[in-house]
């Protein structure tokens, strides 16, 4: 199997983490001899925090106010993670970076560097009302509030709706998949998408 590169994208809710977890553990599975390397940018930037230099406490700050990372700072946590771990040969998973559209050209910039090819995006879809349904069945309440679910769902229309649009002028190859099915029903849909199935 040719070295795989796919961006994940979908609202609260959706099933992002999970859907790249079974990934992960399926490319694990079905082909052996080639790792695979999948940035969880939330941890990524919780140990950034964790290292109390000048930009980490500003970043800190706005977080703690309700503000919004810096476009940058994805890109620059990713930067750092793939030079130490990611030598072009490994399957790649990516999943919260490319939430703007200069993230996405600075990963595509990125892709193009270590020559990779099979650039593809999985979007995957979910209404605001089954949104609400997981979150709360998660415990999150606060997340499944009416009106903190449909500030998200404007963030999304604004920021990353464009962003995987500019994935797509760039030549990746983008799947719409449909959410609201059970978790092995979308990743199903998702090994067929990608061509993966039966390797």
């Amino acid at each position: 199997m040719k070295p795989l590169t796919v961006a994940f994208f979908g609202i609260s809710g959706s099933g992002k983490g999970t859907q790249c977890e079974l990934l992960e553990k399926y490319l694990q599975k079905n082909d052996p001899t080639r790792a695979v390397v999948r940035p969880e940018m939330g941890n990524l930037l919780r140990d950034f925090m964790k290292t109390g230099t000048s930009l980490a406490k500003r970043t800190g700050a706005i977080l703690a106010a309700g503000g919004l990372v810096p476009s940058f700072m994805p890109i620059y946590m990713l930067t750092g993670m793939l030079n130490t771990s990611f030598d072009g040969t490994q399957h790649l998973i990516l999943d919260g970076t490319c939430r703007r559209p200069d993230q996405s050209r600075a990963v595509d910039d990125m892709m193009k560097l270590w020559e990779r090819e099979n650039l593809q995006a999985v979007v995957l879809t979910l209404s605001q009302a089954s949104a609400k349904k997981r979150l709360i069945a998660r415990g999150r309440f606060d997340d499944a509030k009416d009106e903190a679910l449909a500030s998200r769902f404007a963030w999304y229309e604004e920021h990353v709706v464009p962003s995987i649009e500019e994935l797509r002028k760039l030549g990746w190859t983008v799947h719409e998949i449909e959410g609201e099915a059970n978790i092995d029903e979308v990743f199903a849909e998702i090994v067929t998408a990608l061509k993966i199935q039966n390797t």
